[in-house]
């Protein structure tokens, strides 16, 4: 339980979840009144819940927010989610709060051009039809990339893809995906990333990989999110890490957006000019070398997303945790 750390910055996490939903959603969504009730008991739970790994402890934080949910908003937890209570007991239970998702990826991008706005970040009620939307985005993928995936899509993986793609929306938020091995955190993020319409990038380690090819990623992944101000995702598992420095790079660009002494002076006064051209399609007149700077970094925290895939299995996780404590604070836990 080296990651149970808590801290303002989740409660903070909380409401920019909340405020991912815009009016319009709540006035033409299909969840009625008790959909902003709802809303927060969702972030609660993807913020504090996902972050448990013991049923006692799980069990804890719903009943806490059940009784939260009834003081505080003066709603029957029970009654607010009926519709998940598939076996009529007349009580919610974790196992059909699994069901409670809220996102954007239903509606596609023709639609909300059509619309005349951004994606609704909404409730979603019917999982079959999540599943479905799953699948579409899986094949107009391996229709696109170079290295398809063999992936089943069921309601484990809607789950998971649905709580990357929140995460993704959020400007300036990471994850942290804690599983073993092989169990498709990795191919989950890419379908996540794909259907946010964000470039997921890797390296590519081999024999031959040394410090000297990290640190050019790293310049790459920042030019992308800070000098072109394009979202990205930065994938990166712990099978990855040659040499602990790595570790401490992720650390800094988690907690700062930055990689002290990462780029030489002239690659330096390269990014700065790219975001002086940046800055000006946002009307924004930037003159000053520290101006230019702070942008670059400004737009390195917002763009650039870093997903983690790390096993929780044997003692350097809980070292690097300890060791690097950004890998907690700022990130969400899944």
């Amino acid at each position: 339980k080296s990651h149970y750390t808590f801290n303002l910055r989740d409660v903070s996490r909380v409401i920019e979840g909340m405020t991912l939903q815009k009016a319009r959603a709540l006035q033409t969504g299909m969840g009625g009144a008790g959909e902003h009730y709802r809303l927060w008991v969702h972030e609660t739970m993807r913020v504090f819940y996902d972050r448990l790994v013991d049923d006692q402890d799980r069990s804890w934080i719903l009943g806490y927010i059940k009784e939260l949910t009834n003081t505080h908003f003066g709603q029957d937890f029970n009654t607010l989610f009926k519709h998940l209570d598939y076996d009529h007991t007349g009580s919610v239970d974790s196992e059909n709060l699994r069901n409670c998702m809220f996102g954007d990826y239903m509606t596609q991008e023709e639609e909300a051009d059509a619309q005349g706005g951004d994606r609704l970040y909404d409730e979603i009620l019917d999982m079959k039809t999540v599943v479905h939307r799953l699948e579409e985005y899986l094949v107009d993928y391996n229709g696109m990339s170079k290295s398809p995936m063999n992936l089943a899509i069921f309601l484990y993986a809607a789950e998971h893809v649905s709580r990357i793609c929140r995460v993704l929306k959020q400007p300036g938020a990471h994850m942290l995906n804690v599983g073993v091995g092989g169990s498709g955190r990795q191919s989950l993020s890419r379908l996540a990333a794909f259907m946010m319409g964000m470039e997921c990038f890797q390296i590519a380690i081999s024999k031959s990989y040394t410090n000297v090819e990290w640190k050019e990623d790293l310049k790459k992944y920042c030019r992308e999110a800070g000098a072109s101000g394009r979202p990205c995702v930065f994938l990166f598992s712990d099978s990855q890490i040659k040499e602990e420095s790595y570790v401490e790079d992720i650390n800094n660009l988690l907690n700062s957006g930055e990689v002290p002494n990462l780029f030489p002076y002239d690659e330096r006064a390269a990014v700065m000019e790219q975001c002086r051209v940046l800055a000006k399609t946002q009307n924004l007149n930037l003159e000053t070398p520290t101006e230019l700077w702070q942008f670059f970094i400004q737009k390195c925290r917002e763009n650039l997303h870093i997903i983690l895939c790390f096993s929780p299995i044997g003692e350097a996780f809980r070292e690097r945790l300890r060791q690097f404590p950004s890998l907690v604070n700022c990130c969400t836990i899944d």
